[in-house]
């Protein structure tokens, strides 16, 4: 009976788990179903492991992070440790004597850790994370040519009037208050690069002005005052379909649901709301097209890099078309594409002369971010070219998180780390 009490709250957990045992004609309460669990947990054997996933999961995003270790060769959880800090993974790791391979991202506390607690095991870079870094990379290059990612559509001659002169404009409020906060930053600005002649440190110039590091790295890195980038929303598929839209309007189709049938023939893979939101602005005004000439045409960075990051057979028609309009503005999107490529050609062949050339040539393009990534793949050079060279990768710890995480979130918060450790490890029955 303790044995069906620990495996119906393992699975079900507590109040859960003690309804169907009352169905089972088992009166008991959720407490005491959970502290069975508990003990269960404690009695798991452990047996040797080979090959082990290493990688982070969040108690609170963005806040505090804890640890999970997976054996790669049974596909199951080894343990769950409550933090991600150096010296608490190497005490996990050195529990687990014969490991010969872990595989992790590219964190260095987890670097460390392996290098510490399993010192004879092969460290492998996951190649998913790889990929993502270069992404991230490409989207840093392209966030510091913001002013280039507008993509204006060029205007037929008949339609190019002369623009009118402006009249007075008293400022408002609003718009006071902007002007002053934009004062007050180029003011820290200019001190940050007065400091930086002056032989000051980042970190000391962080002190002195209580800003962050991160800011005082990134501003006299940009050369130049960093002026607020504009809000860029998420890009929305119907403006694929603008021309088709517009030229449907003129002719005196204005049924949204009419104009969403005929696109979704044309591929539009959207909601009918999306193209009925899209064409509102028009139906009080006379025409779409005077409104649209008003309004520039933008891409995030992160979406510009996305595409910058593609193999050209991955990119669908209107894709490829959007790729081009931003390599006309943006003409480095073209060799931020040829180096994105070069790398995922490398790690798909598990071509290491190939790696060993990117990472040698990427510091010769002249791309900032790319050279810092290039430089940090250099640093951890043998796990990079491990993950070039072996099938080992960390697809199935992010598996195993997304089971921690539906198992999180079925306890709401309530229960506490030895509770969820339970349930994340493979169920031991007690012995008799």
């Amino acid at each position: 009976m303790s044995d069906i009490i620990r495996l119906i709250g393992y699975t079900a957990g507590g109040l859960p788990g003690s309804r169907i045992l009352d169905r089972l004609a088992i009166p008991i309460s959720d407490d005491t179903v959970l502290r069975m669990v508990k003990v269960s947990s404690e009695a798991a054997a452990r047996d040797p492991v080979r090959h082990l996933g290493v990688d982070d999961w969040a108690w609170r995003k963005g806040q505090s992070y804890g640890t999970i270790l997976v054996d790669l060769d049974r596909h199951r959880v080894v343990d769950l440790l409550p933090d991600r800090s150096s010296e608490t993974v190497q005490a996990g790791l050195e529990t687990h004597p014969g490991i010969e391979m872990v595989s992790r991202d590219r964190c260095g506390i987890y670097a460390e850790a392996a290098h510490l607690g399993a010192a004879k095991a092969i460290q492998v870079a996951d190649r998913f994370h790889l990929i993502m870094n270069l992404s991230a990379a490409v989207e840093r290059a392209l966030e510091e040519r913001g002013t280039e990612l507008h993509l204006r559509p060029e205007l037929p001659p008949a339609d190019r009037t002369e623009i009118p002169r402006p009249t007075e404009h008293r400022p408002t409020v609003a718009e006071t208050q902007k002007q002053q906060r934009r004062d007050r930053r180029r003011q820290r600005y200019q001190r940050v690069v007065e400091l930086h002649q002056l032989g000051y440190t980042q970190r000391a110039i962080s002190t002195e002005l209580g800003i962050q590091r991160k800011t005082v790295r990134r501003w006299l890195r940009a050369g130049q005052f960093p002026e607020r980038k504009s809000v860029v929303g998420r890009r929305s598929h119907v403006r694929d379909f603008h021309e088709h839209l517009q030229r449907r309007w003129n002719e005196g189709c204005h049924n949204a649901t009419r104009l969403f049938q005929e696109i979704r023939a044309q591929g539009y893979r959207g909601c009918r709301q999306m193209v009925s939101h899209h064409v509102s602005s028009w139906r009080h005004k006379s025409s779409p097209t005077s409104s649209s000439k008003k309004k520039t045409d933008r891409i995030a960075p992160k979406h510009a890099a996305i595409l910058a990051c593609k193999p050209p057979e991955q990119l669908s028609e209107q894709q490829r078309i959007l790729f081009e309009r931003v390599a006309t503005n943006c003409p480095i999107v073209r060799s931020l594409h040829a180096l994105a490529l070069d790398f995922r050609e490398a790690i798909a062949t598990h071509d290491k002369d190939g790696m060993l050339h990117w990472i040698g040539t990427a510091p010769q393009s002249g791309i900032g971010p790319l050279m810092r990534f290039a430089y940090g793949l250099k640093k951890d050079l043998n796990a990079v070219l491990a993950a070039v060279e072996t099938p080992w990768s960390n697809g199935q710890t992010e598996g195993q998180i997304n089971r921690l995480k539906a198992i999180k979130r079925q306890m709401y918060g309530r229960a506490g780390f030895q509770l969820l450790r339970a349930r994340v490890l493979p169920y031991q029955a007690m012995p008799p």
